[in-house]
């Protein structure tokens, strides 16, 4: 799977790995790149079947696992030959990195994520009622459906436009995508984690704040884990407000060193 990725400030020693969630790509942080790549380099991507990175064949939930999409990162990261790596993850992209992290720890310096939730308890039978919803509202009501997503995900009217445009690009990803994300737990990681891990909770995502009982737990657990407050902001805080997503992170990897 060749993922397309935007690459900046290739000469500095650690990275800036960002991953984005379900219906997005690497444009989301685009931001990102022109506040960090002065001291880090900067590596956003899309996900199979997002932004322009190619669908699989045969484009089949099958190919949508969480596994399967955190393969491709670590392929990825073999391929650029990444190193020291915080890994930073919106919504799904953070779910993602639970999996990339675990898999090559020896690679990451820490662990961030927004609009993640480690544990959705979603009974397993109710996957395929929401795949078939999607299927049908993106094939006949696609134009009032994608928009309808959007204003669940970002809240000023600049960050909908973009977000609007990169859901037009996986339209074929969202249903499957959404499937293999209706129950999974990764408490346990978070609680062990071997890098440091920061929850950035933004104060209006309340869907996703209201599934954190868990990994809050989890973390209470881990001395090398903690949580953030974003004022003001919801699920897709970078877009909304760089400048305030781009001091707050800068801050916890200030915190780091």
């Amino acid at each position: 799977m060749q993922l397309e990725y935007f690459i900046s400030g290739n000469s500095n020693k650690e990275t800036l790995l960002f991953v984005h969630g379900a219906g997005g790509n690497a444009d989301q942080f685009r931001k990102q790149h022109e506040y960090f790549s002065e001291n880090y380099k900067v590596v956003s991507l899309s996900l199979r079947g997002h932004g322009d990175s190619p669908k699989p064949s045969p484009n089949t939930t099958e190919q949508y696992v969480l596994t399967l999409f955190a393969a491709d990162i670590i392929q990825l990261i073999k391929d650029l030959n990444l190193d020291n790596i915080h890994f930073v993850g919106n919504s799904a992209g953070g779910v993602i990195g639970y999996i990339v992290v675990s898999k090559m720890p020896e690679k990451f310096l820490s662990l961030a994520t927004f609009g993640t939730t480690g544990q959705m308890k979603f009974p397993k039978f109710l996957a395929p009622v929401f795949r078939a919803f999607d299927a049908f509202m993106l094939q006949f009501f696609k134009k009032w459906y994608l928009n309808f997503m959007v204003s669940h995900t970002a809240n000023h009217e600049a960050s909908k436009e973009v977000f609007f445009q990169m859901f037009e690009k996986a339209v074929t990803a969202i249903p499957h995508f959404r499937y293999n994300l209706v129950n999974y737990d990764f408490t346990g990681f978070i609680a062990q984690s071997p890098v440091p891990y920061t929850l950035i909770r933004c104060e209006f995502d309340k869907g996703i704040n209201g599934m954190l009982k868990s990994t809050l737990k989890a973390i209470e657990a881990n001395p090398s884990a903690k949580v953030i407050e974003l004022k003001g902001l919801g699920h897709v805080a970078n877009l909304d407000d760089p400048a305030a997503f781009n001091n707050c992170l800068k801050d916890i990897l200030d915190n780091l060193k």
